[in-house]
């Protein structure tokens, strides 16, 4: 049996008539995280099913037809099997598979392409809902606890990286271009904020701080 046949195959049908945020056919995103997800059929499989329990709830009784480890992706990638946004991070986080789909999801979720379709209070609101995200589960941090204080404080340092890139950029585009000879505040933001950077790259896992990046365009 092919698995990802049929699970392409009932996302489609689960997912007919639905559409994003900005009104694009959802199944388009479901299929870019699907392609996402290489050398591995049971996580592509799990990608394709990754919303049909939460979105499409009236297909949920037709995934018992799957093996038990995409059910078991799926399971965790489902806000409802979870008591709250920690513990569902967190198991998420322990299980490589859960994972990989769910940081492909954000990847597609938060791609300035589909965020810049969107209002900008929906696009600023979301890139916070997709940092806090990232923060839970792209931290070095071997810690099991829920919550975990890592996460916590990675927040903390995405929003001031975030501010000093935005201060950086505007102090640097209205400095005299004369000013070589001594520091300016444009240079001491550079500094500052290429310091906070650092820091939050050393603490995150390559590919979180790389989704991150893109987000809010840093990359």
């Amino acid at each position: 049996m092919d698995w990802v046949v049929q699970a392409r195959a009932l996302a489609s049908e689960a997912h007919t008539g639905q559409q994003d945020k900005a009104g694009r056919p959802y199944i388009e995103h479901v299929a870019r995280v699907a392609a996402a997800i290489h050398d591995d059929d049971t996580a592509k499989a799990a990608a394709w099913l990754h919303d049909v329990v939460e979105d499409c709830p009236e297909y949920a009784p037709r995934l018992a037809a799957f093996p038990a480890p995409i059910r078991d992706i799926v399971t965790l990638l489902n806000r409802h099997s979870a008591a709250d946004a920690q513990h569902y991070y967190a198991g998420i986080r322990q299980h490589p598979r859960a994972l990989k789909v769910k940081l492909a999801d954000i990847a597609d979720n938060a791609h300035p392409r589909r965020l810049l379709q969107l209002p900008p209070e929906v696009a600023n609101r979301l890139r916070g809902k997709y940092a806090a995200a990232l923060a839970a589960l792209g931290s070095r941090s071997a810690s099991t606890d829920v919550p975990d204080p890592a996460a916590a404080r990675l927040l903390s340092l995405m929003e001031a990286a975030r501010t000093l890139v935005q201060l950086a950029d505007e102090a640097g585009a209205g400095a005299p271009a004369n000013c070589d000879d001594s520091p300016t505040q444009a240079q001491a933001l550079i500094r500052v904020r290429d310091i906070v950077l650092a820091e939050l790259e050393a603490q995150m896992t390559p590919e979180a701080f790389l989704l991150w990046s893109d987000m809010y365009v840093l990359a």
